[in-house]
C-alpha cells in the first residue's frame, strides 16, 4: 500500500478495469486497489464507490480498479492511496522537509537526457534547498539517478522495495548453461566422428557411386539436423514437464510463463541453429574427406590428428566438470561456513509478532498485561518488544548525529528497544550498562554496538560509555556499548547501530519477540494468538519464528549452490558420455590386441592401467588449468561476503579425485566387457 501522486499513472504504464487515472488519487479520501484485493474483500461485488479504511483512522472510496502488477515487477502495490491524505496524516511538512527521506521517486527523462549532467544539477539543486541544514548537521547528500531496469540486478541500495538479484550471478549461470551446451556438442562430434570407421564403407561407395563432396557434407548436415529437432522437441516437452519444479527452485512467479516471451522463442531458435551448424560442421567434413581408395582397400584408418583432436576435446569438458564441482563444494562450504558464524546472538526458539497498528490511548498498559498473561503460562520464558528483529536490514537510519564536541556527523541505523530486547538476543554488552528500570533518565539515554563507537572516534567502548551524542539538537548520554552482532548475516559487514529506549516500539511499528521453550510451537502459537486477540482485536496475528525469519537471507546463496549442484551433475554425466564413447571407439580399434594381451597372460587390472593412462593424464591437464580459473572466480565471489571460509588445496583436490573417479569407472566398464569375450571369438579372423 502507497500514497501516490497522480503521476504514478503517467510514468507507470499500470492497466486499469475500472476508474479514471486522470481523477482518482489526485482527490482527496481516494483510493485505487487491485484486482487481487479487491476479489479477497469484495468476493464478485463490485467495489466501486465502497470504503476502505486504513488503521481504523483513514477512510477512502474505492475510484478505480487496476490490473494485478505483474510478479516481476520490482515493487508491487494493492492499494495506492489520495496524495493529499499523505499530508493530512503527517504534515504539511512532509513535502518540504529534506529529512523525510521515505519516499521513491520516479521520473521519466527525456531521450536526449545525460544521467550523468543531469545529476549535476540535482547537485545544485541540494546545494541551494539543504546547503545550509547539511552544514549545520555536519552531513553531506547526494540524490543519485538509475534506470528503472536496473535496480533489481545493479542496484545495492540501502531499503530496497525488495530484496534484489545479482547481475554477476545471472551472467555467470548464462556462461555455465552455455559451456554445458558447449560439451553436449563436443559430445556429438566426438561420438559422431567416432563411428566414421563403421560408416567408412558407406561413403566410399557413395563416391564411387557419384556423389559429391557437397552432397555428402549436405546429408550429414540433415542428420545432425534431425538429430538436433529431436532434441529441439524432446527440450520443450521436458521444459513444460518440469517447469513447476523450476518455479520452485527459482522461486519466480508462476504466472511468468517462459514461452510467451519474445527472447525465449529467440534464443531457442538461435542455439538450434547454432547447434546444428557448431555439431555438424566437423563430423560433416571429417566425412568428406574420406578417400574412397582406401575405404575400399579396408586401409582407413582415424588419422593421428582425429585422436588428438578429440581428446582435446575431452579435456576441455573435463576442464567444465571440475571447475563446476569445484564451485559447488565451494559454494556449498560458504554457506555451511555462514550457518555456523557466531552471530552474536542467540535467534533459536524466538517467537516474533508483528505489534498492532490499531491501538486505543490504553496500549502501554495493556501491554503490560499481556507480557506478563504470557510469561505466567511458562511455556514463554522472556518477552521484548523492539522496531527490529535481527533477519533484515534495519528501515530507520538517521544522519545529523555527532558526539558532542566533534566536527563531523555520519548516518547510523537506530533501533528502537525496550528494558528486555538485548537479553532476550543474549547480545553481551561489553562496556557500561544495559538499559534498567532502576534508572528514570534513560528516556535520554542511548546504547552503542562497537561500529557506531568507531565511528565517533572513540579509543575503545569503554571511553564511549557516560559521553555525550547530539541526535538532532538533543543531547543523549551513551550509558552502555553492546558487542557487534550479525543484524542481517555473517555475510554483511557490520552497520552502526544506536539503540533508543523506546518501550513500546516507535509509533505503529515493532515487533514483539518471545523467547520459548523448544519443541512447543503448536501450543505456543494458540496460546499467543489467543492472547493476541483478546488484547489487540482487529489486528491480524502475523507472526514467524526468527530462525527461519534469519535463515531467509541465505535463499540467494542456497540457490546458488544447488544450480551448480545441478550444472555440476549434468556436466559430469554428459562428460563421462563422451569418454564412454571415445573409449568404445578406441576399444573397438583394440579388441584384437586385448585379446592377445590376456592370451599372453596379461592379467585385467594391467590391462586397465594401459588404457587408462591417456585419460589419467588428460585429468591432470584438466586439473591443471581448471584450478587457476577456478580460484580466480571463487576468490572473487568470497570477497563479496564480510565473513568468508579459506580456500584451501582440498577444495581443489575432491574434484579431481571425483573425475578421476568416474573416468576410470567408465573406461573400466568398457574393457572388463571386451576382456570378458572369450579371445578366440576375437582372433578367430587372425
Amino acid at each position: 500500500m502507497f500514497f501516490a501522486e497522480p503521476e504514478i499513472f503517467e510514468v507507470f504504464d499500470i492497466k486499469f478495469k475500472a476508474g479514471d487515472p486522470s481523477r482518482g488519487i489526485s482527490n482527496a479520501n481516494c483510493a485505487f486497489v487491485s484486482e487481487a484485493y479487491s476479489k479477497k474483500y469484495f468476493g464478485e461485488l463490485d467495489p466501486l464507490g465502497r470504503t476502505i479504511t486504513v488503521d481504523k483512522e483513514m477512510s477512502f472510496v474505492i475510484t478505480g480498479i487496476f490490473r494485478d502488477i505483474p510478479g516481476n515487477s520490482h515493487f508491487k502495490f494493492d492499494i495506492l492511496l489520495s496524495w493529499p491524505n499523505l499530508i493530512t496524516h503527517y504534515g504539511p511538512d512532509i513535502e518540504s522537509s529534506w529529512g523525510d527521506t521515505g519516499f521513491y521517486t520516479y521520473f521519466i527523462l527525456k531521450s536526449t537526457a545525460d544521467n550523468e549532467e543531469f545529476e549535476e544539477k540535482l547537485k545544485l539543486l541540494v546545494e541551494r534547498d539543504f546547503g545550509e541544514d547539511l552544514k549545520i548537521y555536519k552531513l553531506t547528500c547526494e540524490l543519485k539517478v538509475q534506470p528503472l531496469t536496473d535496480i533489481h540486478l545493479k542496484s545495492h541500495y540501502m531499503q530496497e522495495l525488495e530484496v534484489n538479484g545479482n547481475i554477476n550471478t545471472v551472467i555467470f549461470l548464462n556462461i555455465i548453461a552455455f559451456f554445458i551446451l558447449i560439451i553436449a556438442w563436443i559430445n556429438y562430434i566426438n561420438i559422431t566422428t567416432s563411428i566414421s570407421l563403421t560408416r567408412a564403407t558407406e561413403v566410399g561407395i557413395g563416391k564411387v557411386s557419384g556423389a559429391s563432396r557437397g552432397e555428402l557434407i549436405g546429408q550429414f548436415f540433415v542428420e545432425t539436423f534431425l538429430v538436433n529437432l529431436a532434441a529441439f522437441i524432446t527440450s520443450l516437452i521436458l521444459i513444460l514437464l518440469l517447469l513447476p519444479l523450476f518455479i520452485n527452485l527459482t522461486g519466480i512467479s508462476s504466472d511468468y510463463i517462459l514461452w510467451k516471451k519474445d527472447w525465449f522463442w529467440l534464443i531457442f531458435l538461435v542455439l538450434f541453429f547454432s547447434s546444428v551448424f557448431l555439431s555438424g560442421i566437423y563430423p560433416a567434413f571429417v566425412f568428406s574427406s574420406i578417400k574412397t581408395s582406401e575405404v575400399l582397400k579396408g586401409k582407413y584408418v582415424h588419422s593421428r590428428g582425429g585422436i588428438i583432436v578429440r581428446k582435446a576435446l575431452v579435456l576441455f569438458q573435463l576442464v567444465i566438470a571440475i571447475s563446476l564441482i569445484t564451485c559447488t563444494v565451494v559454494v556449498s562450504k560458504q554457506l555451511k561456513f555462514l550457518q555456523n558464524q557466531d552471530k552474536g546472538i542467540i535467534i533459536s526458539d524466538i517467537l516474533a509478532v508483528r505489534a498492532p497498528r490499531i491501538r486505543d490511548a490504553s496500549f502501554g498498559s495493556k501491554l503490560i498485561t499481556f507480557k506478563e498473561e504470557l510469561i505466567k503460562n511458562q511455556i514463554i520464558t522472556k518477552f521484548s518488544v523492539g522496531t527490529e528483529v535481527p533477519g533484515r536490514q534495519i528501515l530507520w537510519d538517521a544522519g545529523g548525529i555527532f558526539r558532542v564536541g566533534s566536527d563531523q556527523s555520519k548516518n547510523y541505523q537506530i533501533i528502537g528497544i525496550d528494558y528486555d530486547y538485548l537479553g532476550l538476543l543474549e547480545a553481551k554488552i561489553i562496556a557500561g550498562r544495559n538499559f534498567d528500570r532502576s534508572f528514570s533518565s534513560d528516556s535520554a539515554s542511548i546504547i552503542l554496538n562497537e561500529k557506531a563507537t568507531k565511528w565517533m572516534d572513540f579509543e575503545s567502548p569503554e571511553e564511549a560509555v557516560n559521553q555525550m551524542v547530539n541526535y538532532w539538537d538533543k543531547i543523549y548520554t551513551i550509558v552502555g556499548v553492546v558487542n557487534n552482532y550479525c543484524q542481517q548475516s555473517p555475510k554483511e559487514a557490520y552497520e552502526p547501530n544506536i539503540y533508543r529506549f523506546m518501550p513500546h516500539g516507535r509509533d505503529i511499528r515493532g515487533f514483539f519477540m518471545m523467547k520459548t521453550f523448544s519443541g512447543s510451537e503448536n501450543s505456543i502459537l494458540s496460546l499467543v494468538g489467543e492472547k493476541y486477540e483478546e488484547f489487540f482485536p482487529d489486528n491480524p496475528f502475523d507472526y514467524f519464528f526468527l530462525e527461519d525469519y534469519y535463515e531467509q537471507q541465505y535463499r540467494n546463496e542456497k540457490l546458488l549452490g544447488t544450480v551448480f549442484a545441478a550444472f555440476a551433475l549434468l556436466s559430469i554425466i554428459i562428460t563421462c558420455l563422451g569418454i564412454f564413447g571415445l573409449t568404445s571407439y578406441l576399444m573397438l580399434q583394440k579388441t584384437k590386441e586385448i585379446s592377445i594381451r590376456r592370451v599372453a597372460g596379461s592379467n585385467l587390472s594391467e590391462i586397465l592401467l594401459l588404457f587408462s593412462r591417456d585419460f589419467i593424464w588428460i585429468n591432470s591437464v584438466a586439473f591443471i588449468i581448471a584450478v587457476p580459473l577456478c580460484y580466480y572466480w571463487l576468490s572473487g565471489w568470497l570477497k563479496t561476503f564480510e565473513s568468508k571460509m579459506d580456500l584451501t588445496v582440498w577444495n581443489f583436490i575432491l574434484p579431481l579425485v571425483i573425475t578421476l573417479f568416474l573416468t576410470l569407472l567408465t573406461i573400466g566398464l568398457i574393457v572388463i566387457k571386451i576382456a570378458s569375450v572369450n579371445p578366440a571369438d576375437n582372433l578367430r579372423s587372425e
